[in-house]
Order: C-alpha cells, then structure tokens, then sequence
C-alpha cells in the first residue's frame, strides 16, 4: 500500500483520552511499501482520522481499516490497473481541524476521494467543503439518521453512509431488552447532535411498544462526576438505563455506576461500546451490559473468520477491531467496486456506481450502499458483556442478531 502523511498530522505527540485504555488500541501500523512497479498514476484518498485527540481510541482501528482494504485491493493489482495511495490527515477530534484537512487533502495533495471523519460533528464540518469541491466523502461511523432534522453533511449527495443508523441499530432490539428487563427506561447521553437524534428516534419505537421514559439528560463532554445523573436514574425507579454516552465520559459513568452498586439491580444498553472500549472498562465493571452495533469482532458471521486473520497478521495477534474499522474497510472495497464499474474515476459516475453496490465479503456479513439515499443495509446484532470475560474471545454473548436492516428513509431527497 501506498501511504503519505500530511505536514499536519506528523508534528502531533499522540495520546489517548481513555484511562487504561492505550494498551487495547490499534496501532497505526509504519507504511508498507508496494513492490510492484506501478505504470499508471495512482488513485489518491484522503483518509481524515482521529489520530489524536479524545476519540484515539477509535482512531487506530479507524484507519486500519482502510489501509488494510487498500492493501488487498493493491496486492490484487488495484482499480483499472492502478494502486489505490492513502494521503493521511489528522482530524485531531476537531471539527475546525476537518475543515482544514479537508481543504488541504483536495487542494493540495489532489486526492480523488475522501474517507473517514469520525463524529458527527466532524461529518458536518466536512459537509459543505466536499459539496463545493464535488469530492465524494465516505463516512464510517454509526450516526443519528438521516430521517429526523436537517444537519449539514447529511442529506449531501456526496456523502455515503457506511455505518448504522437508530432504526438499524436499536429499533431491532428495543423489544427484547422491556420484555427481559422492564419499561422504565432512562435515557443518558453525550450533549450532541448524535445522541439527542438517536434518543429521539428510540423514543418513536419506544412508545409504539408502551414504555416509559423515566429520565433523560445530557452530559458535557469530559465531566468527571455523575453523583446527581445516578440519584436521578435511582429516584426515578430505572429499570434499564439507555446509554449513549462517548469517550471518557463512557468511562467515567460506567465506572461510578458500578461503584454505587446500581448495575445490580439496574440493566444498562449501550450504543457505544464494543471490544475496544470494553476492553478498557475491564470485566467488573462491563459485565452484563448490552451493547448493539452492526459489527463485533465475536459475532456468528463466516466473513468475519477470514477478516480477523488479516488483522491479526498485519497488526498483531492483540489487534482489535471495530465497527467504524469494519465501516473503513467496507468503504475502501465498495469504493474500488463503484471505480471499476464505473470504468473511471469521475466523481459523478463513481457516485451513481456506488448507489445499490454489494460487497458479499463484508466482516459482518454482506452489505448494499441504497442508492436513493446513500445510507447502508447492514447486519445488526445485540450482544450482552459475559461476567468475568477474560479476553475479546469470550467478552460478549450473542442474544440477537438480523442479517440485513434496511434504514428508514431520509427526510429529504437527495438532488442526484
């Protein structure tokens, strides 16, 4: 694979912004090196990840991801016969900082292509720069859906959707969870476009089934102290607590949760966590809590066998991987499918190509781009935290899992 990093992103120390967690985090692997001696000028992407700032600890598998996929494509001898070369930027968990990525990644380096963003506010902000330059931005990460209020970046023509969205990722398990545990639910989470857009559509489900909303509040980011959120979820006789908290502020909730004693008698659901930040809470603290995604480096899937070997063999038998990795590498190999349909590299034949490409090799089983709103059907499972797991391989239990989920419609339609 080929492989350049932007000024930008080198003189950045890296840390990462969850306690205990660096030690579960992928590694950025150094640079491989194509020995092929390419004839034709390569297909340039330019992936913006979290490198650095508070969400590192997604960042690694984040961009591991894609460069595992451009490696395979490249090693199968590219798209029309051209390598695919990954231009890096560092979003540093900075929306401004997209921005500037973003600029400097098409004006600049001359990419074809952007990949990555990580939240949704970094989405928005690279928004309005792809829809003036006409680049197409794949974007990874589960998000709030494209069927509640307009933000910029969603609804783009330019934009495609990789990761779930609430209809795919809770809607599907919003009836099992009041069945086993009660319909008092309280509802926490970061103080974002993401969690307030996914609470609202938990709600639509929530009510049709006759549940309760006993609680919900909205947490800066990186506040340490959740003394009155846990005195409201107990006064309010929570039966489940609904959670879409981010960060260290998963952590630092999580933690005091469980130091009150309250995850005995209350279940807590979580459309945030999975191996990597699991990894990080340890058994004690994690145990017994459901988390859904549309990926899990455990699930029941064939594909998923295969794609592990190829983490473990170029990132370390320790590697880990999750559903915005799983998002990257699927947008990386459904991006090299729209090219070599569309026979070119044209943003607006690669867009049409994308819209109702299949990628059957998918980790979590396989995966269509919608063409007429650019968000993807993807598998959604619901997983529950085994007690006293003492690795990846035994951390989760499989309780649901649906092979494909189609997303509610968008809101708008989009000019294609």
């Amino acid at each position: 694979m080929s492989k350049r990093f932007g000024a930008a992103s080198g003189s950045v120390t890296r840390r990462t912004a969850l306690k205990g967690m660096a030690a579960a985090a992928v590694s950025v692997a150094a640079p491989s090196i194509i020995t092929k001696a390419w004839a034709a000028t390569p297909i340039k992407v330019g992936v913006i990840s979290p490198l650095t700032g508070a969400w590192t600890v997604y960042g690694k598998a984040h961009f591991s991801g894609f460069e595992l996929a451009v490696d395979e494509i490249n090693k199968a001898g590219g798209v029309l016969g051209r390598p695919i070369e990954i231009v890096v930027g560092d979003s540093k968990t900075e929306p401004r900082i997209v921005v500037e990525q973003a600029n400097r990644l098409i004006r600049q380096e001359r990419v074809d292509f952007l990949a990555g963003t990580f939240s949704s506010a970094e989405r928005n902000a690279a928004g309005p720069v792809v829809a003036q330059s006409g680049k197409i931005l794949l974007y990874p990460t589960w998000y709030e859906g494209q069927s509640q209020e307009f933000f910029p970046g969603v609804c783009n023509k330019d934009i495609f959707m990789f990761g779930p969205e609430p209809s795919q990722q809770v809607w599907p398990h919003v009836d099992y969870v009041m069945k086993k545990h009660g319909k008092r639910f309280f509802l926490i989470g970061s103080d974002y476009a993401w969690p307030r857009e996914t609470n609202k559509m938990f709600k639509e489900k929530f009510s049709q089934l006759g549940g309760e909303v006993v609680g919900e509040i909205y947490i800066p980011f990186n506040t340490p102290q959740y003394e009155s959120a846990l005195r409201d979820i107990r006064n309010a006789k929570t039966e489940v607590v609904f959670h879409s908290l981010t960060g260290s502020d998963t952590v630092n909730f999580r933690r005091q949760m469980h130091a009150a004693g309250m995850t005995k008698d209350i279940a807590l659901w979580t459309v945030d966590d999975e191996e990597v930040v699991t990894s990080g809470l340890g058994p004690e603290v994690s145990g017994g809590a459901y988390v859904s995604f549309d990926y899990f480096m455990t699930i029941e899937q064939p594909n998923n066998k295969a794609f592990l070997d190829k983490v473990r063999a170029k990132y370390g038998r320790d590697a880990l991987m999750n559903t915005v990795g799983v998002g990257m590498y699927n947008a990386a190999h459904m991006l090299a499918l729209a090219i070599a349909k569309a026979g070119s590299t044209d943003t607006a034949k690669v867009r049409a190509a994308l819209g109702g490409i299949v990628f059957e090799q998918a980790p979590q089983g396989p995966v269509r781009m919608r063409a007429e709103d650019h968000q993807a059907v993807v598998p959604s499972y619901l997983m529950q935290v085994r007690n006293n797991w003492t690795g990846v391989s035994d951390m989760f239990e499989q309780i649901q899992a649906l092979p494909a989920v189609d997303p509610i419609p968008a809101k708008c339609k989009l000019p294609l």
